[in-house]
């Protein structure tokens, strides 16, 4: 009697409800997390928001590899900045275009390891320096 009556509730569409929760329940695992990509050896890299708060997915938006000086755009807000050059190399973020204006930080050394979490609003150009 009971599995007639299942029947008919899954034949007048009463049963998908139960259908929507259990797939609801399975979608509500965590998803597998992306995580962010790494800067690797000899590369400058600067990633949206702070890359040590334990959150999965920081987006790369710069990724620097040769010396000279870049001009960058729409960084409004908190990024972090790894300097993972070798040899000494470091990098500075100068407020106007084409490493022009004032020196708003300098990573004078390979701090890949810890990085520098900043406000880049005021950065323009970045110079990647031996």
């Amino acid at each position: 009697m009971r599995r007639a009556f299942i029947a008919l509730l899954a034949c007048l569409g009463l049963a998908v409800p139960a259908v929507v929760t259990a797939s609801t329940t399975a979608s509500a695992s965590p998803a597998p997390s992306v995580q962010t990509a790494s800067c690797n050896a000899g590369h400058v890299c600067i990633y949206k928001g702070d890359i040590w708060d334990d959150s999965p997915n920081h987006a790369k938006v710069y990724d620097f590899y040769y010396y000279g000086t870049y001009n960058v755009h729409n960084l409004v807000g908190d990024y972090t900045v790894l300097n993972c050059q070798t040899g000494g190399a470091g990098v500075k973020g100068f407020t106007g275009y084409n490493g022009t204006g004032s020196v708003t930080w300098d990573l004078p050394a390979n701090n890949c390891a810890g990085g520098l979490w900043t406000d880049l609003t005021p950065t323009y150009s970045v110079r990647l320096y031996a």
